[in-house]
């Protein structure tokens, strides 16, 4: 049985958990965006075409290569739809890549009503938890998106896993960058789908677990971040210095954007 893997590093982890549960399988794996990886159109509908089945990330934009009508035309086998997992707020401040540009996450929040103070004010008060970085807002707003979304496309879903789990264990390594947790509880959740054997074992080989740890993101997760999401996990040990970090990131953005826009 052939299957194909398309999607991002959530999917990638799934495809490894697949060759090691799975080993008679031939599972092989491609890129849907162009942002991440080697993408390859030509590749990867060549695949689409030969798999027994696919396990799609899915992509609602009509006018995006291989959205859910694209992959569903496309692919010859049976094929299942998984959702994104992308959650922001746990983290007051994290840098991402969107569309191949850079976007700090809690800037909107960090820099309000903040025009004419001094840097190292701005972050004593975000340091102290004087600045609302409305997380629990964002946390919530995420899992629900991903929700509506599983419930317009995806044959499996994760938001209720995250919606219980959230708060009582690490969920992300980055805002789109789910634990170890989250990624085999998705495969397990696909294996029910598609009727695999799952093996609750298998998660419990450190080396297993190791190699399932998708990047750490540069990202501000401070001691008030937990406290106010009530969290029953630590923060990141290293927040201060990634959180001065990312204030000067997000005034450099918006002294250009303001640059920009006295300029046209």
């Amino acid at each position: 049985m052939k299957v194909f893997f398309l999607g991002n590093c959530q999917v990638n982890a799934m495809r490894g958990l697949c060759r090691e549960m799975f080993p008679s399988l031939k599972a092989s794996f491609q890129t849907i965006t162009p942002y991440w990886g080697q993408f390859d159109e030509d590749a990867t509908r060549q695949e689409l075409a030969e798999a027994d089945l696919v396990v799609s990330q899915a992509i609602a934009n009509p006018t995006t290569t291989f959205n859910v009508d694209d992959v569903r035309s496309s692919a010859q086998g049976d094929v299942v739809f998984v959702p994104y997992v992308y959650i922001d707020g746990i983290a007051s401040l994290e840098i991402i890549a969107s569309k191949g540009k850079s976007v700090i996450r809690g800037a909107e929040q960090l820099l309000r009503g903040q025009e004419g103070r001094k840097p190292v004010k701005i972050f004593n008060d975000y340091c102290e938890g004087v600045i609302d970085m409305e997380c629990e807002a964002r946390v919530l707003g995420s899992i629900a998106r991903i929700a509506e979304k599983e419930a317009a496309d995806c044959d499996i879903t994760i938001s209720d896993y995250l919606d219980k789990t959230w708060r009582k264990q690490p969920t992300l390594y980055g805002m789109n960058h789910p634990t170890q947790a989250v990624v085999f509880e998705m495969f397990k959740r696909l294996c029910e789908k598609v009727g695999w054997d799952y093996d609750e074992d298998h998660q419990n080989d450190p080396i297993a677990w190791g190699r399932r740890a998708l990047p750490a993101s540069q990202r501000g997760f401070t001691p008030n971040d937990a406290k106010t999401l009530g969290l029953e996990y630590d923060c990141d040990t290293h927040w201060y210095g990634n959180s001065y970090k990312l204030l000067q990131l997000a005034l450099k953005a918006q002294e250009n954007a303001q640059r920009d826009a006295d300029a046209a």
